[in-house]
């Protein structure tokens, strides 16, 4: 519990981020760049990506609204499906070209993964800050402590 949603969202946003960037990686791979081994490294790295940002969601869900955990466990799960049909119906299903849908797919993802970046709970922080830590905070904590210091007497040392 040392990171606690710093983490999670680090987390997160990481394996988000590198599952694009191997569903990119594998859209490039043709029999001129490495055929069927380099592709399948490719698929099982993306497929680890995929699961990690599976579980990670999962690691997330619980804290966004702790009343109502079943709908937002609900929400997320069912995001998922409708997020893959959106993707098949979007990118595989037009497009004639063979490896392009990849592509196009790892930005879909990678787009997602930037989401990450901005999310923030008061209570939990964000990725770049703890609770209670954030500019504001910090800066409004600086100022009073300042203040104070000012207004408190020094004890002489004679």
């Amino acid at each position: 519990a040392r990171w606690e949603m710093q983490g999670r969202l680090w987390c997160h946003f990481l394996a988000l981020f590198f599952e694009a960037v191997f569903l990119f990686f594998f859209g490039c791979i043709d029999s001129s760049t490495g055929g069927w081994p380099v592709a399948l490294v490719a698929l099982v790295c993306f497929s680890i990506c995929v699961n990690a940002a599976e579980g990670t969601s999962y690691g997330i869900v619980p804290y966004m609204i702790p009343q109502d955990l079943a709908i937002v466990s609900a929400v997320v799960g069912a995001g998922g499906t409708l997020g893959a049909v959106i993707a098949t119906w979007s990118f595989y299903k037009s497009i004639q070209d063979v490896l392009l849908p990849f592509k196009l797919h790892a930005c879909y993802v990678m787009f997602w993964a930037l989401t990450v970046l901005p999310m923030r709970w008061d209570h939990l922080g964000s990725m770049w800050w703890r609770p209670g830590n954030d500019k504001a905070a910090g800066a409004a904590a600086a100022g009073a402590e300042a203040a104070s210091a000012k207004d408190t007497p020094v004890a002489s040392a004679a």
